[in-house]
């Protein structure tokens, strides 16, 4: 069952717990707030053009973290990049489930609150079995009503740490929607996440990243 599948199956999201200060709770594969990880890229450099954004260079700061509680033991963790990107670490208890690298690709900001909400309640982005973006094909990734022409986003919350030493900074609740396309050069699959995320009464905006699996052959954390 995916992640997107748990959310999907929750009535409503499980309450952000109450601010504590200080990460209140270990971070998987030695990330940290304030410290850098560097992606090996090589096979992604092999075939530049197969691949709808690059992940970045070099070592990485990672001035925030994210997390997201998704009920049952299974949680997100989502440690956030210098150049517009984040790895996300997907766990169930100690386990680690999956781990994936996204790169910001485009960010819209809707003029008012009834914008937003018409985004996320009527924009084939969030929720059409199929979609056209960035001159490719991306179908939804959800394995539950695979018929229906559009389904309703996901919800989640995240609570976001910053600082030195790390504290919790701020809240958000994504409406979210996971796409995929195969890439057959490198016999793997390319993410499209689409996200309305909702700071508050008028801070709002979309995001769409495109992600990568990965895994931690993949990562120099430091």
């Amino acid at each position: 069952m995916s992640w997107l599948d748990r959310l999907r199956g929750r009535a409503t999201p499980p309450p952000i717990p109450a601010p504590t200060g200080a990460i209140p709770h270990a971070l998987p594969l030695g990330f940290r707030v304030n410290g850098r990880v560097a992606f090996d890229t090589l096979v992604f450099r092999a075939h530049p053009q197969a691949l709808s954004a690059q992940l970045p260079e070099g070592h990485q700061g990672i001035p925030a973290y994210g997390h997201i509680d998704l009920g049952a033991g299974h949680t997100l963790h989502r440690f956030y990049l210098d150049d517009d990107a984040y790895v996300q670490v997907s766990t169930a208890g100690d386990l680690i489930e999956g781990i994936k690298a996204f790169v910001f690709v485009e960010t819209v900001n809707p003029p008012t609150q009834a914008e937003f909400q018409r985004f996320i309640t009527t924009h084939e982005h969030l929720g059409a079995a199929t979609i056209e973006y960035m001159g490719r094909q991306w179908q939804r990734d959800f394995s539950g009503d695979a018929g229906a022409t559009r389904i309703p986003p996901v919800v989640y919350d995240e609570v976001l740490y910053r600082h030195d030493p790390p504290r919790r900074d701020d809240d958000l609740t994504h409406y979210a929607m996971l796409y995929r396309r195969p890439v057959p050069e490198l016999d793997r699959d390319e993410f499209l996440l689409v996200t309305a995320e909702d700071y508050g009464p008028a801070e709002f905006l979309v995001t769409y990243a495109i992600g990568l699996d990965i895994n931690t052959a993949d990562l120099d954390i430091t």
